[in-house]
């Protein structure tokens, strides 16, 4: 063959190939990280489960090993977070830590329907267009939405005071479709609702909304749980009681002070990517005043919301006023718990009519199946469920073993109990690591001469975990906004933790003599 023929032949070919080559390459790489990934969790497993530590039952390792298996895989995402939420349900029955009907039962959680019907409420919301006027509503109040900043701080500010009387979880549940409605509204206006605009703003809002209701809680003994449940512990073991403004002696300014510092960290870590909502406050007058009658669906959807509220208040404003051990608080504490409300907005957004001719409901069930957020559901539901394991395992007293030998002395007992409170909270229930450490701890501080009020008041402070999406009921919802991602939450959360635990710290070190 002739050399040139022979060249043009090998450029022909070449153009041929490199395409393929350049395609293969991408292909070949993406699988490797695939699995990668997917190997990462097994080898966490392995990692953790011989290298555990002595005093921890064989089915407790399994259980903390399975665990860290699942952790990796819904950082990496190698499988959807739904998928890794069954690994309890494949490993527990293979390794003999439980059979599959006991290890099925670990799955009944409550989180379920709490993610579940506060989720469809909030579509509710959007769906008949109840958002939109809550975020014109909003935005145009005088002066808020004169730049992002103020806006961002004032919603806040305005989560944090409520949440300082109710429930945080409920405080969340009602201002996170709120917080919502404003970005949906914002990515509106400012032209597009693509689901990557206006991203940082939306993350803001969504910790913003969580780490507000967080540290509002602080502020009194009623803002949440691990509140009542350790001032319980104190007075069992000492026959001391917190009054209601002893506590706010602390709680207040440590309220303010977080909030300020949490408000910074988020406008380190989620920058809005605009200093003022496009149109200002007279465009946003002028659309308030366009927004004309509720619709029927309007009505219904506030009635539910209105009802929501009302039953997350209603057993905390009884107690106050009829005093905790009275029948009809402690009945109504039972009958409204806190689980027990968002089954019941489900029930009114089916029920409620648009228009009994037409047979139209404020929600159908096309829309729940549509609209529920099924992976976050079960991976919520998969991560209570091991939490849960680990308290039937052993964890509680391996870790009631490992603390108590600490040394500890008045000058450093708020740093470890600080430190320990919030690390457990991010692994169990805040409430039952509260009532945990304040049965270790507060015998301690008399122990030590350290004050048991300050010490109940700071395992409060510390008990409510921000950084996993399973860390409690509120970081559920704040997650099932839509608007955060795994590796997020956890590296602002790590963050804030160590803020928290610090800044709480500190503060009890220095108050516990004069409180």
């Amino acid at each position: 063959m002739p050399t040139g023929n022979a060249e043009a032949g090998r450029e022909r070919a070449n153009t041929f190939i490199e395409p393929i080559a350049t395609t293969r390459a991408p292909l070949a790489s993406s699988f490797l990280a695939v699995l990668l990934k997917f190997l990462a969790g097994p080898f966490a497993f392995a990692v953790l489960y011989v290298g555990a530590p002595e005093g921890l039952p064989r089915a407790g390792q399994l259980v903390v090993a399975t665990f860290a298996w699942a952790i990796v895989w819904w950082v990496t995402q190698p499988v959807p977070w739904a998928a890794t939420s069954l690994l309890p349900l494949i490993i527990f029955p293979a390794l003999g830590v439980m059979d599959i009907a006991s290890t099925a039962g670990l799955y009944g959680q409550t989180i379920f329907f709490w993610v579940m019907g506060l989720a469809l409420l909030g579509y509710a919301m959007e769906k008949h267009g109840l958002t939109k006027r809550f975020a014109i509503r909003f935005l145009s109040i005088r002066g808020v939405a004169s730049t992002t900043h103020r806006l961002l701080f004032v919603f806040m500010l305005t989560t944090g005071i409520v949440s300082m009387f109710v429930s945080n979880s409920a405080v969340v549940a009602m201002m996170l479709p709120i917080g919502m409605s404003v970005v949906s509204y914002v990515r509106t206006v400012a032209g597009g609702t693509e689901g990557e605009k206006y991203r940082s703003f939306a993350n803001f809002i969504a910790l913003g909304t969580l780490y507000a209701a967080v540290v509002g809680g602080v502020g009194t003994i009623a803002g949440a749980p691990p509140n009542v449940a350790v001032t319980a512990v104190l007075e069992t073991l000492t026959g001391e009681t917190i009054g209601f403004f002893r506590w706010m002696k602390v709680g207040v300014p440590l309220f303010l002070l977080l909030l300020v510092i949490f408000y910074f960290i988020l406008r380190f870590f989620s920058p809005p990517e605009l200093i003022s909502i496009p149109g200002g406050e007279k465009f946003l007058r002028a659309e308030a005043a366009k927004l004309g009658k509720m619709s029927r669906g309007e009505k219904n959807v506030l009635f539910v919301f209105s009802c929501m509220v009302g039953m997350f208040i209603a057993p905390s404003l009884v107690s106050v006023v009829l005093g905790t051990q009275d029948s009809a608080a402690v009945w109504l504490r039972q009958a409204l718990s806190i689980w027990t409300v968002p089954p019941v907005v489900m029930l009114l957004l089916f029920a409620l009519p648009n228009d009994l001719q037409k047979r139209e409901f404020t929600l159908t069930w096309k829309d729940a199946v549509e609209h529920s957020p099924w992976n976050i559901m079960l991976l919520l539901v998969g991560a209570v469920a091991m939490t849960e394991a680990l308290g039937q395992f052993g964890f509680n007293d391996f870790v009631t073993a490992n603390v108590t030998g600490i040394g500890i002395t008045r000058w450093n007992l708020p740093f470890v109990a600080a430190f320990a409170q919030t690390a457990l909270t991010e692994m169990a229930s805040g409430t039952a690591m509260v009532v945990l450490l304040g049965n270790i701890l507060l015998p301690v501080a008399l122990d030590v001469g350290f004050n048991p009020v300050s010490l109940t008041i700071l395992l409060s402070n510390c008990a409510n975990g921000v950084m996993f999406p399973w860390s409690g009921a509120p970081t559920a919802i704040a997650f099932a906004s839509g608007e955060l991602d795994v590796k997020n939450m956890i590296k602002v959360g790590f963050v804030a933790d160590g803020i928290l635990t610090v800044t709480v710290a500190l503060v009890h070190w220095l108050v516990s003599p004069i409180l």
